[in-house]
């Protein structure tokens, strides 16, 4: 009995679902048919005109290209032109005049050969971040925007004022399309968008902390309310980041959560200073009855694991970001409002930001938080941070 073939969908056009499964897809809008029965989420790609329809190569050079010379009928076997013309003619006609876009590949590229590794940690999670995510970002536009907005501005951290400015403008736009993309899907997300949602929820962070950095901080704002933006703005993505995390660390980005094996990459003395700041919660509610102890040994505990984690070789980034999403609201609050025991608990967060500072998306944003914060403790309050300046080798001058 002669083999079964296998199908292939011949639509170009069809759903990313349809395609990733290699059926036929009916094209339905807003949701196709096959998609509607299996009760799965229906995406296709953006329009011919959207940036990331990635085209036939059309030249930029302005030298014309030859023709090919026309060969005697008497040589070339008549049966074969018409076999060949029957090929190429009517795949000629249906192929697009529209033009590659340079500008994506080229933040593409930037991805894959050097921005990836100032996001990983080791050779195991360069291999995540530079294979599996650009494969999970062709099946998920919101990512590849994602991957572009940051990759952009990379390239704008190492480029004079006027490529600078015109990277960093590429690269506001592309982030605008990965949050709409990401919010489109934040209640309806589903196993097979969970690393896309987790890995552009990271990039989404990294690019709240490189923005300031490269552009530099707004006139009028210091670090402290710099870093309550991107408080706000990380955490809008903390729902999605509760529905997956499971899927995730069952999946390809398992790497990504878990800690490494080798000796711990920062001093143990951090437990000691974790256990200071109880004390110190503790004596303050003695001190104060109106002292919320509950809300700051909820962020103490929260800000100790964080710290264990990266002393063990856990991912610093990972582990930085996932603080943020821990912390109570209304802590967030009491630092905003510049209340001492806030923004001492924030100086010792401020230790994990600082051990990212090789990475170009960081920079001097721990020592600038440290900075800031000591200019609104008095010389007591600065007793309660002397792990911090031990840890980070930073200097406040006397008050």
């Amino acid at each position: 009995m002669p083999s079964r073939r296998s199908y292939k969908a011949s639509s170009r056009h069809g759903c990313l679902e349809c395609r990733g499964r290699r059926i036929k897809c009916g094209k339905e809008q807003p949701q196709c048919a096959s998609c509607h029965n299996r009760n799965l989420i229906c995406e296709y790609l953006p329009p011919a005109a959207a940036t990331l329809a990635w085209q036939k190569i059309k030249s930029r050079s302005s030298t014309p290209v030859p023709t090919p010379a026309k060969v005697s009928p008497s040589v070339v076997d008549p049966a074969f032109m018409a076999q060949h013309q029957s090929l190429t003619e009517p795949t000629v006609a249906r192929l697009p005049s529209r033009d590659l876009n340079i500008e994506d590949l080229e933040l593409m590229m930037q991805w894959c050969t050097t921005t990836y590794r100032s996001v990983s940690r080791n050779s195991t999670v360069e291999s995540v971040w530079q294979a599996v995510v650009p494969r999970e970002a062709m099946r998920h536009p919101f990512l590849m925007h994602g991957i572009l907005a940051l990759s952009a501005l990379h390239l704008a951290a190492n480029s004079d004022d006027a490529a600078k400015e015109q990277y960093v403008r590429t690269s506001k736009m592309h982030q605008n399309q990965a949050v709409i993309g990401l919010a489109k899907l934040a209640r309806k997300l589903k196993p097979y968008h969970s690393d896309a949602a987790f890995t552009l929820s990271n990039i989404m962070m990294i690019f709240s902390f490189a923005l300031p950095e490269i552009v530099g901080q707004t006139p009028g704002k210091s670090a402290l309310d710099e870093l309550y933006q991107v408080f706000i703005s990380t955490r809008e993505s903390e729902d999605v980041i509760a529905n997956i995390i499971s899927w995730v660390g069952n999946g390809e980005l398992k790497p990504l959560l878990q800690c490494d094996k080798a000796t711990p990459k920062m001093p143990d003395t951090s437990r000691l200073a974790i256990m200071s700041l109880t004390q110190l919660n503790a004596n303050l509610a003695h001190q104060n009855p109106d002292h919320d102890k509950d809300l700051y040994d909820t962020t103490i505990k929260h800000l100790g694991s964080a710290l264990d984690k990266v002393a063990r070789g856990g991912e610093t980034m990972i582990v930085a970001f996932h603080w943020i999403f821990q912390v109570p609201q209304k802590y967030m609050e009491l630092y905003r409002q510049r209340e001492p025991f806030a923004l001492v608990i924030l100086a010792h967060y401020a230790v994990i930001i600082h051990f990212l500072r090789r990475q170009w998306w960081m920079g001097e944003w721990g020592l600038r938080l440290i900075r800031d914060i000591g200019q609104h403790l008095d010389s007591n309050w600065r007793k309660s941070i002397t792990w911090v300046l031990d840890a980070t080798g930073y200097y406040l001058p006397p008050v």
